[in-house]
């Protein structure tokens, strides 16, 4: 028989088939983000979904987000777990003062990121205007490598900060107070210390990049 397997007549399904999604439910979905516009920070071995998650969460609010990394744009880095993203453009071709947002992921990547005068002065530039700078996991080493233009001192100087527990004492050394928290917001910094605290770090880049004109 047609359509039968090994001779057996392939079972029919008698449910109706499931009524297709209304548009009407993807069309009101709140997009807080139109028209703004966030970087994500990238190297060799950053978290997987440190990167992907984020991503992913600021698009379907409306936001544009760039990938950025030290090298050409193009280039594909490879997170932890191995999954690979491409970078839509290098640090020295960014427009920083056009971003509303930089977000920094943590695995191995912050130790070469924070090796990059570039980005590093992307940080400063983003603080000092109060911007949004998210950094999770390993990611507010940043916070410790970045140093304001005029007194030299680290952005996380005076400001209240997590991270994961095995930098809590260089965030510390930077003059921040620790908090054990899935999320300190602090000013421009927004911080969170493991991919357990996704949820809550993405929900606080929203409001802060949504709450500037």
């Amino acid at each position: 028989m047609a359509g039968d397997f090994y001779g057996l007549p392939l079972a029919r399904s008698k449910e109706p088939a499931p009524p297709p999604v209304p548009t009407s439910l993807v069309m009101e979905f709140p997009q807080r983000l139109l028209g703004k516009r966030v970087a994500i920070f990238v190297d060799y071995a950053f978290e997987d979904l440190e990167v992907t998650f984020p991503k992913l969460r600021l698009e379907e609010e409306g936001a544009e987000v760039l990938v950025v990394g030290a090298h050409p744009a193009g280039t594909k880095y490879t997170g932890k777990y191995g999954y690979p993203v491409k970078s839509h453009v290098a640090i020295d071709d960014l427009d920083v003062a056009a971003l509303d947002g930089l977000v920094l992921p943590g695995g191995f990547a912050p130790d070469y990121m924070r090796r990059s005068a570039g980005m590093l002065r992307a940080v400063v530039a983003c603080v000092e205007a109060g911007k949004c700078v998210a950094a999770i996991c390993h990611g507010p080493w940043m916070f410790c490598s970045a140093r304001h233009s005029a007194t030299g001192d680290p952005v996380a100087k005076g400001r209240r900060c997590t991270a994961f527990a095995a930098i809590k004492d260089d965030v510390v050394n930077a003059g921040a107070t620790f908090v054990d928290a899935a999320v300190v917001v602090d000013g421009p910094l927004v911080s969170s210390r493991t991919p357990a605290d996704l949820v809550d770090f993405c929900h606080a880049i929203i409001a802060h990049v949504a709450s500037r004109p």
